[in-house]
Order: C-alpha cells, then sequence, then structure tokens
C-alpha cells in the first residue's frame, strides 16, 4: 500500500513538473491579467509601449501576486514578446 500511494505522488510530482513549461509566458499570466482582476493583454501594450518598459514595471510592482514571476526577468522578457513587444 505506501509503495503504490509513493509511486502515485512520484508520478503526480513527474506530470505536474512536465507541464510546467507549458505555462510558461503569458499562459502563466492571463489566469490574473484578464481585465477584471489586473489589466489585460491589450491595456498592458498601451501602458508599456516597449520590452524594457513591461519588464522594469514588473519588476517594480510591489503586489505580492508578482513576487513569483520577479524572480525570473527571462520569463518577463518572453512574455512581453509573447504579447507583441518589442
Amino acid at each position: 500500500m505506501k509503495v503504490k500511494v509513493l509511486l502515485f505522488l512520484l508520478a503526480a510530482v513527474f506530470f505536474i513538473d512536465a507541464s510546467r513549461p507549458a505555462c510558461a509566458g503569458w499562459g502563466s499570466c492571463v489566469a490574473c491579467h484578464n481585465g477584471i482582476v489586473a489589466p489585460g493583454k491589450d491595456s498592458l501594450k498601451e501602458k508599456h509601449k516597449t520590452l524594457e518598459n513591461f519588464v522594469k514595471a514588473a519588476l517594480a510592482s510591489t503586489n505580492s501576486m508578482m513576487k513569483h514571476i520577479q524572480k525570473d526577468e527571462k520569463a518577463l522578457r518572453d512574455t512581453a514578446k509573447e504579447i507583441g513587444l518589442q
């Protein structure tokens, strides 16, 4: 019984970890940045005209929900490119 539970947990961790890259970029932001909870894609593109401005603003954010993404500047840059900022 313990072995089955352990194998199940290990498999769950493996599949969750394997799915993380699929949730990178804008896909991980859109849950909050939907225009209701936080500014949507179009609002962000209008407010932050350049990739550098977008990244700088994201890194300077004091919102606690941004703390996890502030640790990964490359992901911020990739997200900016994905929404159309240069």
